[in-house]
């Protein structure tokens, strides 16, 4: 059965839930993006879809604190790569809402908004509307969310939708099949879910439902190289929970509202005070090097384009945002080509799996193949193994930077979203107009 044929989505209504415009982009998008065309969903299996919703509704039947740790693991081969440990703790209170913490972020999701700060940034936080929809949210502020809890207690409450959202990189994941399995002495029920380019398993501690061990295996489709499989290995500690009225409390104070989750992250100081040299974000300083290759061959030397204002994008494809900010940057280019304008707009392809010349041209003039006329002029170079991005301290995509014509940093943003084309436009209009960047200032104090 295909699986455009099984998945109704409709233009407004994704199974009897209306959705806002901006979820549909990123719902439509990922699922779009995350396989080949003739990529196809397994049929669920009856007994194992039961066995899911057994599951998902003990996660949300009362109270509960949830820690979920995940090794992240690249294998080629026989060489395996072992990420350090990440860890995300979940609050989830039935009809009320949940607290999250994860990657320095704390996260408040009730009241049908969804707030976060983050551990480096004391005056800043994020807010959003959550639009009927906790975890697609979510996604939208983050793109990326590796953490099966979160649709096991947020999610939708049908276990075949669910199982779409268990992990952000793995959405046509069906439950397939159920069996008890012997581990170390004890038996315990496995949920197996697969796809044409991923599969999930899920043990279940028999006597409370709740999950003991997952494990996420992806080998195929757009988010990984051929040859390339990722591996996501789960952990959980799960508690009963004792309401508080304080556990909800996130307060903002005298915080100032950023655009995006990533806007938030400060990039921490260097061992024993130590600052890069003629780099950084910082408003003022020079622009680090930029010597990349091209989608075609042809590259591109920020050197070159000394006398010109440059913009550099950092993007990735398996980051939303990034996909829906491609588009304007290609009508940006187009702009500053009618109106004369002496303006390079690079948008530089980073933090992809991909890390050989060849396969990440394929890669992406796949993508942009995708994307049609939408991108169309568009200059995209390539940051291999993410040297570039470091230099720039890029701590969250997109991030976008804008470099004067003498070679300086003159603004960093983070995020896509409404407004941000004509914030780039006017920063970039003020350059031409003669305006001045910012005096050159303390790195630790720019996002």
């Amino acid at each position: 059965m295909n699986d455009m044929n099984r998945f109704h989505l409709s233009p407004t209504v994704f199974r009897g839930r209306v959705l806002a415009p901006v979820m549909m982009v990123v719902v439509a998008a990922l699922m779009v993006l995350a396989r080949p065309a003739e990529a196809q969903m397994r049929d669920a299996d009856p007994e194992a879809s039961n066995a899911l919703r057994t599951v998902i509704e003990t996660m949300r039947a009362s109270p509960i604190e949830v820690r979920e740790q995940v090794v992240i693991s690249t294998v080629e081969g026989e060489r395996r790569a072992d990420a350090a440990p990440r860890t995300a703790l979940w609050t989830i209170v039935p009809e009320r809402g949940a607290i999250a913490a994860f990657d320095g972020f704390r996260i408040r999701l009730a009241d049908g908004s969804i707030r976060t700060v983050h551990e480096s940034s004391d005056g800043l936080y994020h807010e959003r509307k959550d639009d009927g929809s906790p975890y697609y949210g979510l996604l939208a502020t983050f793109s990326d969310l590796p953490w099966p809890a979160l649709a096991l207690g947020l999610g939708e409450p049908v276990p075949e939708e669910c199982a779409m959202q268990l992990h952000s990189r793995a959405p046509w994941l069906q439950p397939t099949s159920v069996k008890t399995v012997d581990v170390g002495g004890r038996a315990i029920r496995r949920i197996e879910l697969t796809s044409d380019f991923e599969d999930m398993r899920i043990d279940v501690d028999p006597k409370t439902n709740l999950p003991i061990e997952a494990f996420v295996r992806i080998h195929g489709g757009i988010f990984v190289q051929d040859g390339i499989e990722l591996e996501y290995a789960y952990t959980y500690d799960i508690k009963p929970f004792e309401p508080k009225a304080e556990a909800f409390e996130l307060p903002i104070g005298t915080r100032q509202q950023v655009d995006s989750a990533a806007a938030l992250v400060k990039a921490a100081p260097r061992a024993g005070g130590e600052r890069p040299r003629g780099g950084g974000l910082a408003a003022g300083r020079t622009a680090p090097d930029v010597d990349l290759p091209g989608v075609d061959g042809l590259g591109f030397e920020l050197q070159a384009s000394r006398g010109k204002v440059v913009v550099l994008d950092f993007w990735a494809t398996w980051c939303g945002p990034c996909r829906a900010a491609l588009p304007a940057l290609a009508e940006l280019t187009a702009w500053a080509e009618a109106n004369g304008l002496p303006l390079d707009v690079v948008a530089v392809n980073t933090s992809e799996q991909s890390r050989t010349l060849e396969a990440r041209r394929n890669r992406i003039r796949a993508f942009l193949a995708e994307q049609g006329p939408r991108v169309a002029g568009l200059d995209v170079v390539l940051d291999l193994d993410g040297a570039v991005a470091e230099a720039y301290r890029v701590r969250g995509l997109p991030t976008t930077v804008i470099i004067d014509a003498d070679g300086r940093i003159v603004s960093v943003r983070a995020g896509f979203g409404p407004g941000s084309e004509e914030r780039l436009r006017s920063d970039i209009l003020d350059l031409f107009e003669g305006a001045d960047p910012a005096p050159e200032t303390d790195e630790d104090d720019v996002v």
